[in-house]
């Protein structure tokens, strides 16, 4: 909330970025939760049904119910989970009572890529509206699955481009927040290679996106994340971009570190004490202990 001024706009096309196996999927998938937990949904057409999208071009829909199950039921009990225990239709109505309870609706799908194109998830889009949804947030995992068919063909990038151009044009106008994870390139994944410190920082505002360098001139706010791993511990790194705004979000706003933990993950903060570190090791802000001790040998 800090590093977007309060949250997601309406209509904003959103791009999170991070090298394979860097907890993208999981971060979309609490940004999903997040979403549908801490908001009341504001219609613009109060006789339509608020509902937020998300569209797996990669995961079976039981993952995503496992790790959303998993996610509210150790944010609520603060006890470990074993998912093997409890059975797919059970943990699929549990998440959908806890995310429907604010009055969004939510849809979860999952789609051979290979069988779509952009042109066919604009259809699902107007199908959803024709059904009388007025749909807030959709989101794609991953938008960069789909094949760039009809789309502008030329310089290398150029189709992947122009994807994420007609995206936008198409949510922009009906307030559709979309959102989607996305590779870094292998230029990115060199300077992991050559020791690099402070990734989510350097890579910032460089365009190391696969399959174009130019994708960072079609969205409207850029996130980066990263793991990183001290002392036995793991920490997200999130570093914000690109924001199309009119106010500027302060610098030490820009940046922050997330700690997992042994039970809940990336726990829920909001609401409670402030979880979010300055650095990676440090204390919670606020807590007089944010920098790591080894700052000062």
């Amino acid at each position: 909330n800090r590093m977007l001024d309060g949250g997601f706009r309406r209509g904003e096309e959103v791009i999170i970025a991070a090298l394979q196996h860097n907890y993208k999927t999981g971060f979309t998938l609490s940004l999903f939760k997040h979403l549908a937990l801490y908001n009341t949904p504001q219609l613009i057409d109060t006789t339509k049904k608020p509902l937020l999208l998300r569209i797996s071009f990669e995961d079976d829909i039981s993952l995503n119910f496992q790790f959303l199950y998993q996610s509210l039921k150790e944010n609520e009990t603060g006890e470990a989970v074993d998912v093997t225990k409890v059975s797919k239709k059970a943990m699929a109505k549990y998440v959908q009572e806890k995310l429907q309870a604010n009055g969004y609706h939510i849809k979860l799908m999952r789609v051979d890529p290979t069988q779509w194109t952009y042109k066919d998830i604009c259809n699902k889009l107007l199908e959803l509206e024709s059904e009388g949804y007025e749909i807030h947030v959709c989101m794609l995992d991953y938008l960069c699955m789909v094949p760039t068919t009809g789309c502008t063909q030329g310089a290398m990038g150029a189709d992947y481009r122009d994807l994420f151009r007609r995206m936008r044009n198409f949510c922009n106008p009906r307030k559709i927040t979309l959102i989607t994870p996305h590779q870094l390139s292998s230029d990115a994944k060199r300077l992991i290679r050559d020791g690099r410190t402070d990734f989510v920082r350097e890579i910032n505002g460089k365009g190391y996106y696969a399959g174009s360098t130019q994708i960072d001139q079609e969205v409207d706010l850029e996130m980066y994340i990263h793991i990183e791993r001290v002392n036995g511990k793991s920490f997200l790194t999130v570093q914000r971009g690109k924001h199309r705004k009119i106010a500027q979000t302060p610098i030490e706003h820009q940046y922050c570190v997330l700690p997992f933990e042994d039970v809940g993950g990336i726990r829920d903060d909001l609401g409670k004490a402030d979880t979010t570190r300055k650095k990676i090791g440090g204390g919670p802000i606020g807590s007089g202990q944010e920098t790591p001790f080894w700052d000062y040998l």
